[in-house]
Order: structure tokens, then C-alpha cells, then sequence
């Protein structure tokens, strides 16, 4: 009986040990930086990105990864990309959550 106890317990053991408790995250985001992770993939997804900050008012980490995606946009047009860019620097300056949601709102318009 003894050998059958401690024999579930190194059993036991063993499954912990080799399943783990997450840790670091293994799929196609490890490594990446917090801008790499924030980086919107197409206009769509950068129009969603700045009416979210629209709505609430709070630039914050959202705003990180958005230069990528703008150069992105000036590549198809740069006049409205470059505009974007400009509104770009002041949301980032921007401290008054009003003021935050008013120029989210112009950019997401100009897309």
C-alpha cells in the first residue's frame, strides 16, 4: 500500500512538473515589444483604435504602435496620412481628455 501511496505522489509530481504554470507566453507575441503588440494591422483596425480613444478620452498605452500604422496610411496617401501624422504628435501631447477625444475623432474621420 505504502509503495502504491508513493507512487501516485511521484506520479503526481511528475504531471505538475512537466505541465507548468504558464510562464512565459509561447505563441507568435513573445518578444514582442508593447508598441510591436499595439501596432493596428489596417486602416480599419486604426479607425476602431481612435474612436475607442474618442470615447473615452484616454490616450495611454493606445496610442503606442499607431506611428507604424499611420506611415502605413501615407504610403497609400500622403496628404491625409501626413495630416494624421500632425494630429498623431498632438494626441500624443495632450493631456485634457477632452481635448484627447476631439482630435481621435479628426483622425478617425480623415479614414
Amino acid at each position: 500500500m505504502t509503495r502504491y501511496i508513493i507512487a501516485c505522489l511521484l506520479g503526481l509530481t511528475l504531471c505538475t512538473c512537466s505541465i507548468g504554470c504558464g510562464g512565459n507566453p509561447t505563441g507568435g507575441d513573445a518578444g514582442k515589444t508593447e508598441e510591436e503588440l499595439n501596432q493596428a494591422n489596417s486602416k480599419e483596425e486604426l479607425k476602431k483604435r481612435l474612436l475607442e480613444i474618442a470615447e473615452t478620452g484616454e490616450a495611454g498605452s493606445s496610442v503606442m504602435g499607431m506611428r507604424e500604422s499611420i506611415e502605413e496610411v501615407r504610403k497609400a496617401d500622403s496628404s491625409i496620412g501626413d495630416e494624421i501624422l500632425t494630429l498623431c504628435e498632438q494626441l500624443e501631447s495632450e493631456g485634457s481628455p477632452k481635448k484627447v477625444k476631439s482630435i481621435a475623432k479628426k483622425m478617425a474621420d480623415l479614414l
